[in-house]
């Protein structure tokens, strides 16, 4: 859907709204029986790197990065309940990533998940660099875009595929308590998008 998209120069913030409600849909169409305790339930991410640009939407806590110039970024914001605690100003970030509450979602994919919006946000990219994927299986391990920016950066921008392999082994060796997904899409402003 967001290929497509992309490849027809359609508003690509749009498209990636319509992308997430249609994921939602797919997740919820495999619910399975009706009044099941645990429906099934996942976060969402996706970058779309196009035009000099990326444009990601997500919903829960699986992020994206710019890893490059000038600076290393998170782009996303969690959906948890750490994250509330820390916009609301009740918890500073290390009390709130200390309690046993942080990573408990508060937006997600499911049947059970009421009312969801997605969130977007188109960001100009300056590059070399790369716009890293990942789910909390890799950042619970490395949340900082710099720490990630330090392993990935300057390799990512022509081995991305190893690069992935290799954070995917970095999350796996220190403890791999999570599912663990990373895509890194590189970006070169010199020769276009990647």
């Amino acid at each position: 859907m967001l290929l497509a998209a992309a490849r027809s120069g359609a508003d690509l913030e749009a498209a990636t709204g319509e992308a997430v409600e249609a994921a939602l849909n797919a997740v919820v169409g495999i619910a399975g029986t009706e009044g099941a305790p645990n429906a099934p339930a996942c976060t969402y991410v996706s970058a779309v790197v196009a035009g000099g640009t990326v444009t990601v939407g997500w919903v829960g806590d699986s992020r994206a990065y710019w890893l490059g110039e000038p600076a290393s970024t998170c782009i996303t914001e969690d959906d948890s309940w750490a994250q509330r605690m820390i916009e609301t100003g009740a918890l500073t970030e290390a009390e709130a990533f200390a309690d046993p509450r942080s990573h408990a979602l508060v937006a997600w994919l499911g049947a059970d998940a009421g009312v969801v919006r997605a969130h977007v946000r188109t960001m100009p990219l300056t590059g070399p660099g790369v716009v890293l994927v990942c789910s909390d299986g890799l950042w619970n391990y490395l949340p900082d875009a710099g720490q990630l920016a330090d392993v990935a950066l300057p390799k990512a921008v022509d081995a991305p595929f190893a690069v992935a392999v290799e954070l995917t082994a970095l999350a796996i060796d220190r403890g791999g308590h999570d599912n663990v997904t990373v895509v890194v899409v590189p970006f070169n402003p010199r020769s276009g998008d990647l």
